[in-house]
């Protein structure tokens, strides 16, 4: 097909090539039309694709935009002015790779010699997540961003406690009853939303599949849902624990699949943890028998959920019976309270939930009778990044599990990664007690305890946590605090920009930005936090350089190819040159390759093993990553630009068949008294200051901090993105500013109409928003479409000075009014708290004052 006669969509003749998207992190297959004489015309999703097939994003289609974007890094720079901060020009001048790969290794060199602790890594290519492993090798587990924790921090991991999966997923081949919570899965957001969104629209159109959707704004999923039920924001857990109090009190649960496909029968005692024979056996209580079995005794008839027990002398309860308990706390009424919304909508949703999950159902599919359960709850960001975001995932699941859902035809769904075609789901294994064996972090594990801590953001403090970056503003603007016995000097940027993931305050960013000895940035283009940077390494554009990988679809599988579909138009190099390069200046590359060879799976087929004292190019690990996934060689995929199908039913229903789901996580508890002990033996000073109450086997209703903030703060402020700006720095883009700020949703700050004039305030005003924490303005649109006591702000607004022209300047970061300490932190995740309370102030800004940039400047139009 590489050389096929482009005969439609095209603009002058061409070929078309096969290859995938890195306008964010999903990998969407897509063919581009590149000119005879070597220019791109046009980039379209790949029909053959059974992902998101001919469908594609804005982003996707402006890659050409970013390709061609002026502003690239053209050569290696080297910084001339030594004063640093935002806007200020570093007066680049050009400089050879030689030199410049001189003047980065011996800093670095430097750095390993004295302490490798003092490096601080920010790696955010997400489509080569390999590249996260070097700063191990270097021998530092630092990291300087929040881009995995500000998503993910509780949401990973709870997927991998209760599936052993990476994400999770509404089967939409069967929904017929789509919650969304916080979400824009199916319409705006995650996982190849352009393939989830023709999947969605199918399903709605064939089966008439009812969409509800709850958040605080009326967001896409909101707009397109046959209904939207707005809620005060951070209180999303509660929500969900209204439902199971209904479903629970009502007996609208799948009892069958708690009895025997999860431990909710397995007897828990006053210390939280199972009641256990001497081998370690779990117990059960037969009901029909009046006593207690062990979980496999083939003999129980009859597994007890409710009821007080006594076994061995020892009083304990089956789990499903403590979560009971927990639930009478969570009535209707009082989560009403608390979410402002109606009691009676949070029972009606919970009925129809229940009654469209059809529990007792069953459905044949490809041989195989399964459980068809066609409702499913789904979430993400806006619904589990708060302060309890462990038990706010967990208590999603809890719904879902309640309607027998898990992985069966119609429900709620996980999706793995894996390496192999052969490889199953998830890497499904047994585990302890008939359990499936939790697979909490795909990516890599947490670096290990240690205290004094050896990272600067606590990473060790957090057993089950991801990646709590935020934490080094508490950290390193006190050292002494955290008795952190080294101060970091020297930044590693790789396709980051901290300065602009990072909460907190920004002065204190800058500060430690300006504190660096050294800073060197691996990218494409400028912006905010390179432009701090000593040196710049320039990146090969996406549509320049190889890769080989498997996006996070949701119905399919297989790795996806990246291929230049033109030569470099720059003096750039691709980030495989660069790191290995560095790796044998600073005299590592053997140890980088035996870390590779772990982290992309070689070790699986040894003939594919790299060696340790040679550096390989992208187009060779790219093709060794095809061939571990099915054997083809790279002029297979070159061809095809793609092994994606569809997932086989029996890696995509069920997978686990046959093992126990994790109702109640006793997994928290163990790793909480674990991470207690270690604490108390090294008298470590915050150990009494740590959120102890964050590690829960099961949900409570506990109330944020972010709800006790001081009451002058009275209205709650929420940041989001949508399709053309979600998870890619994509801003600064022609085509995608102009479908952005064209658009007053993405150029105002938006408050309730009926708030706003009760408070003197009209469209068009320019507002202050304060925070505790810090503070922002922009220009105000009042609307029916928020929560009326919400300010939402588009992320399009949350760019500021620096040296990418063409970006347009916002009134001030959003990150700016959220906190960035322990106190906001789950302790059990390290998910960061994403809402601010805040006052707003009506103020005087006049738009001819403004930055000639600023998108408050002129007005926007529809």
């Amino acid at each position: 097909m590489n050389n096929a006669k482009a005969v439609q969509n095209s603009l002058k003749p061409g070929r078309w090539v096969n290859t995938s998207c890195k306008m964010c992190l999903f990998t969407c297959n897509t063919r581009v039309l590149v000119s005879d004489d070597g220019v791109v015309i046009k980039v379209e999703g790949n029909p053959s694709s059974a992902a998101n097939g001919s469908a594609l994003c804005p982003k996707g289609n402006a890659a050409i935009l970013r390709h061609y974007d002026p502003r690239r890094f053209k050569t290696p720079l080297k910084r001339t002015n030594p004063e640093k901060g935002p806007g200020i020009d570093p007066k680049w001048v050009p400089i050879s790779w030689d030199e410049a790969y001189g003047i980065v290794a011996s800093e670095l060199k430097r750095v390993r010699e004295d302490d490798p602790r003092k490096l601080l890594p920010s790696i955010g290519d997400f489509q080569k997540e390999w590249l996260w492993g070097w700063p191990e090798v270097f021998g530092t587990r630092n990291v300087f961003t929040s881009w995995s924790n500000w998503c993910g921090g509780g949401y990973h991991s709870m997927n991998g406690f209760i599936n052993s999966s990476f994400n999770a997923v509404t089967d939409s081949n069967y929904c017929n009853y789509w919650l969304s919570n916080g979400s824009g899965d199916g319409f705006a957001a995650h996982l190849q939303v352009a393939a989830q969104a023709r999947a969605v629209a199918d399903a709605r159109v064939e089966r008439g599949m009812k969409v509800v959707c709850v958040e605080p704004r009326l967001s896409v999923p909101a707009a397109k849902a046959d209904e939207w039920i707005p809620i005060r924001p951070a209180t999303d857990r509660f929500f969900a624990l209204g439902l199971c109090c209904v479903m629970v009190e009502e007996k609208l649960y799948d009892a069958q699949f708690l009895k025997m496909d999860t431990n909710a029968p397995y007897l828990v005692g006053p210390d939280g943890y199972f009641v256990r024979d001497r081998e370690g056996g779990v117990y059960v209580w037969d009901a029909a028998e009046g006593r207690a079995k062990l979980w496999d005794d083939a003999s129980v008839k009859e597994f007890a959920l409710e009821g007080e027990y006594r076994v061995d002398g020892v009083a304990c309860k089956p789990a499903f019976q403590r979560f009971k308990d927990i639930l009478k706390d969570c009535t209707p009424q009082k989560m009403s309270e608390l979410t402002t919304v109606p009691a009676q909508t949070i029972i009606r949703v919970a009925r129809e939930m229940a009654k469209a999950a059809q529990i007792g159902a069953t459905i044949t599919i490809a041989g195989r009778t399964l459980p068809l359960r066609p409702a499913s709850y789904i979430y993400y960001r806006g619904a589990s990044a708060h302060k309890y975001s462990t038990m706010s995932n967990h208590a999603f699941k809890l719904v879902n599990m309640l309607l027998g859902n898990i992985d069966a035809p119609g429900g709620h769904g996980g999706m793995a990664r894996k390496d192999r075609i052969e490889d199953t789901y998830g890497r499904i294994k047994a585990g302890e007690n008939g359990m499936i064996d939790p697979l909490t972090h795909v990516l890599g594990m947490p670096p290990g305890f240690s205290y004094p801590p050896d990272e600067s953001h606590l990473g060790g403090y957090f057993p089950l946590g991801w990646i709590p970056g935020h934490l080094n503003h508490e950290v390193l603007s006190n050292p002494e605090k955290y008795d952190l016995k080294y101060r970091p000097d020297t930044l590693l940027l790789c396709h980051s920009n901290p300065l602009w993931n990072l909460p907190g305050n920004r002065a204190t960013w800058h500060r430690i930005m300006r504190s660096m000895r050294f800073i060197v940035a691996i990218d494409i283009i400028p912006n905010e936090s390179n432009e701090f940077a000593d040196v710049i390494l320039p990146n090969h554009d996406f549509l320049e350089c190889w890769n080989m990988r498997m996006g996070d679809t949701t119905h399919a599988e297989g790795v996806s190819l990246r291929q230049p579909v033109t030569e470099p138009l720059y003096d750039t190099k691709s980030e495989e040159e660069i790191f290995y390069e560095l790796s044998e200046r600073l005299g590592i590359l053997e140890q980088w390759n035996e870390k590779m060879n772990r982290m992309f799976g070689f070790h699986l087929k040894p003939e594919l093993l790299l060696e340790k004292a040679r550096k390989y190019t992208d187009k060779e690990i790219a093709r060794r990553k095809g061939l571990l996934w099915n054997g083809k060689d790279l002029d297979w995929y070159v061809e095809r630009g793609h092994a994606v199908t569809l997932r086989p039913p029996e890696q995509w229903y069920r997978p686990w068949e046959g093992l126990r789901l994790r109702f109640y996580i006793e997994d928290i508890v163990r790793t909480r008294d674990d991470l207690k002990r270690k604490m108390e033996e090294a008298r470590v000073p915050i150990r009494h200051e740590w959120d102890w109450e964050c590690y829960q086997p099961l949900p409570l209703p506990l109330l944020d901090p972010v709800h006790k903030e001081p009451p002058e703060f009275d209205l709650y402020a929420i940041t989001f993105k949508e399709i053309q700006i979600n998870f890619g720095e994509t801003l600064g883009n022609p085509w995608i500013d102009d479908i952005v700020y064209r658009d007053p949703v993405h150029a105002t700050l938006l408050m309730n109409a009926k708030t706003g004039a009760a408070r003197g305030l009209r469209s068009g005003d320019f507002v202050e928003l304060i925070s505790p924490y810090g503070r922002i303005y922009g220009r105000l649109a009042l609307t029916q479409a928020v929560h009326p006591e919400t300010i939402a702000v588009s992320n399009s607004l949350s760019r500021m000075a620096s040296q990418q022209s063409g970006v347009r300047q916002g009134g001030g970061h959003f990150n700016e009014l959220l906190p960035a300490n322990l106190e906001n932190t789950d302790a059990c995740s390290s998910q960061l708290e994403s809402v601010a309370r805040v006052r707003i102030t009506k103020v005087s800004i006049r738009p001819e004052d403004l930055p000639s940039n600023s998108v408050f400047a002129h007005r926007s139009t529809h």
